[in-house]
């Protein structure tokens, strides 16, 4: 698949992931396969216009959303699918989390780098 099915389905993991929703969950409330959700957050499949504005409405998010990607490039599937799921965790904790979080994560990347 092309690179904006595989941004669309990141987009769609992130925000999933941001309202604590299980694959399984949206699905259901959607009306398609857990399967298909799968599919599409992998880049896999399209789904129907329909499917996407029914996503936006379960996820409470404006259609926008799913096509306001960031200006780099994605990289490759995994990485794009890893870092939607860290801002999505992100997103649930407060500034002072956020900012031991950062910390922590510097602290380690510098002794994994010496």
């Amino acid at each position: 698949m092309s690179t904006i099915e595989k941004r669309i389905g990141g987009k769609v993991t992130e925000i999933r992931l941001e309202k604590k929703l299980t694959q399984a969950e949206l699905a259901e409330r959607i009306g398609i396969s857990v399967e298909s959700v799968s599919r599409l957050e992998r880049g896999v499949s399209f789904p129907s216009l329909k499917t996407v504005d029914k996503i936006s409405k379960t996820l409470d998010v404006s259609l926008k959303e799913f096509f306001d990607f960031d200006e780099h490039e994605t990289r490759d599937k995994s990485y794009e699918r890893e870092l939607s799921k860290f801002v999505a965790f992100l997103r649930t904790l407060d500034e002072k989390e956020i900012s031991l979080v950062h910390k922590m994560t510097r602290a380690a990347w510098k002794i994994l780098r010496e």
